[in-house]
């Protein structure tokens, strides 16, 4: 068992720090106790993210706090708006406002004896030698940061050295609720906690994306963004006694062609499909998911063809979520690593009479929420490959790396995690193919919404100090399905399986549907040919 346990502080669900801290998704080492370090924060634009990134900060160095006045307050209507949010549609700890500290001095106090190292929050530029800053899409203004947000895009931020004006760190951000300003603050600043705590001890490797994206607060974004929001609610509490929620489809094929639906009974739903081949049979492996029980649990059929024998029956079920069911062999024995995110912890499962009964065989590692952890076994190492939600951030837009010798051993993080930080392409999206001596990697796209496509990549780097991949095709079903998401795929021979989600009206008209096809000739046909190509699955 791997207990991670290092410099970043875990938060609470309200975004505060936890007082046992556990490893963020990074390996660097810590620097001289005694290193002073000056943070300039801005006076009228103080929240409680930057109190806790001092909190956090305070563990490793000896800071001083100052404030400058130069940024003024956030625009009028904006205050006002975030305070209505605050009260009606609660966003985190991290996004309410604060008045300073005691201790916090005017910048005008200001020497180098206070700081070896700067940070600069004051979203204004200076002459610093060398000072780390935040930018929010390229400028320093978090009024950029707001605009994005009120635009109901994904926001990029970044870490930079103005001595070098080289970028230390970068994500790209998964927005999970659009329609809530103080909720995409919330994860803005959860990150840029993580970001500065990168920057503060870079590593080669991340990726965002891109790098040259720039943006300018020009405002405005409010009048359009409050008449679309009181939309979106009053249309959700409408439909709400007509919803489907969440309703996934798990759908086969063999071949070209088209996919056969699953059927389920409208009471649960069935996603992330694994397929698994023993003894010259094919076991489908989903997650079951009732809506009574509102938890996840892993159910089981075999199958034939492109067809189930039998509808799914419950194979592995806990008391906290369970989902991913990624299925391998390993010395003669079956194993499996469902999601555990819910217990914090990613669980190793062994079959004690395959595929109907499993047993906990070890916890591989605890004290985050893990998603999607994918399992490789590649040039005589284990890799697990996952998304956690560090610092409270999100779980869908930064993949990390972890490695072992063995399978149950001990699992040490990435050189350079998280080696992506992109909502276009870091959470896992299936297994990891292993072909001709390449790897394949299947991706989620959470850019517009969770799960809403898969981005396939090459592994072209994967040692313990280095990762990269390039970018093969990609899927987005919405176009010739109707679909509003498309997040999982698995391979077995010619046997493929995916999921994929329907909105409101769509799902209605999809409940009693047995098949859904590409379009013949079209993007998404000849983009599933284009990876199926290369796609025979070798089991780990």
């Amino acid at each position: 068992m791997t207990l991670l346990s290092s410099q970043a502080p875990r938060l609470n669900q309200k975004g505060l720090a936890r007082s046992q801290p556990s490893m963020p998704a990074g390996s660097a080492s810590l620097r001289d106790d005694k290193t002073r370090l000056a943070v300039i924060l801005p006076r009228h634009r103080l929240w409680e993210w930057h109190r806790q990134l001092i909190l956090h900060l305070v563990k490793r160095y000896d800071v001083a706090v100052f404030l400058d006045d130069r940024a003024s307050p956030y625009r009028r209507a904006e205050r006002l708006w975030l305070k209505l949010e605050q009260l009606a549609f609660p966003g985190g700890a991290l996004a309410k406002p604060i008045a300073p500290e005691d201790s916090w001095r005017p910048v005008s106090e200001f020497n180098d004896i206070f700081g070896r190292i700067v940070i600069n929050l004051s979203e204004r530029s200076d002459s610093y030698a060398e000072a780390i800053e935040l930018r929010y899409d390229g400028v320093l203004d978090s009024d950029a940061l707001i605009e994005r947000l009120l635009s109901q895009s994904s926001p990029k931020l970044s870490a930079h050295c103005t001595g070098t004006n080289g970028t230390l760190a970068a994500s790209r951000l998964a927005i999970e609720d659009k329609f809530s300003i103080g909720r995409g603050l919330q994860a803005a600043f959860s990150r840029s906690i993580s970001l500065i705590d990168r920057a503060l001890c870079p590593t080669t490797g991340q990726s965002a994306g891109d790098g040259n994206a720039t943006a300018t607060p020009v405002g405005g974004n409010l009048a359009r963004f409050v008449p679309r929001m009181i939309a979106h609610k009053v249309s959700s509490l409408v439909m709400k006694p007509f919803r489907w929620r969440q309703h996934w489809q798990v759908a086969l094929r063999d071949g070209a062609g088209a996919f056969k639906v699953v059927e389920d009974d409208g009471a649960r739903f069935y996603a992330d499909p694994f397929l698994h081949r023993a003894n010259g049979r094919t076991f489908l492996f989903v997650e079951e998911y009732p809506y009574a029980d509102r938890r996840g649990l892993i159910s089981a059929a075999e199958v034939v063809g492109d067809r189930l024998l039998a509808a799914p029956v419950p194979v592995l079920k806990r008391p906290y979520h369970l989902s991913y069911p990624l299925v391998f062999e390993h010395d003669g024995e079956f194993y499996m690593i469902p999601e555990t995110g819910e217990n914090r912890s990613v669980e190793l499962y062994r079959a004690i009479e395959y595929p109907w009964k499993w047993e906990l065989s070890a916890v591989l590692m605890q004290g985050a929420v893990f998603s999607d952890a994918t399992i490789l076994f590649h040039d005589g190492l284990w890799w697990l490959f996952m998304t956690a939600d560090w610092f409270g951030a999100s779980t869908q837009d930064e993949l990390s790396i972890f490695y072992s010798e063995t399978l149950q051993g001990d699992w040490k993080p990435h050189l350079t995690n998280p080696v992506k930080s992109d909502s276009r392409s870091s959470r896992p999206a299936g297994r990891i193919v292993q072909q001709g001596g390449r790897l394949f990697r299947p991706a989620q796209d959470c850019d517009r919404t969770y799960g809403a496509g898969i981005v396939w990549f090459e592994i072209t780097m994967l040692t313990k100090t280095c990762f990269s991949e390039r970018e093969m095709t990609a899927w987005d079903g919405q176009a010739e399905l109707s679909m509003d998401g498309l997040h999982s795929f698995d391979q077995l021979g010619s046997l493929q399986a995916i999921d994929f989600n329907c909105s409101v009206a769509r799902g209605v008209m999809r409940k009693n549907v047995s098949t859904i096809a590409p379009r013949r000739g079209g993007k998404l046909e000849r983009s599933f040919s284009r990876a199926s190509h290369c796609l025979q699955i070798d089991q780990v």
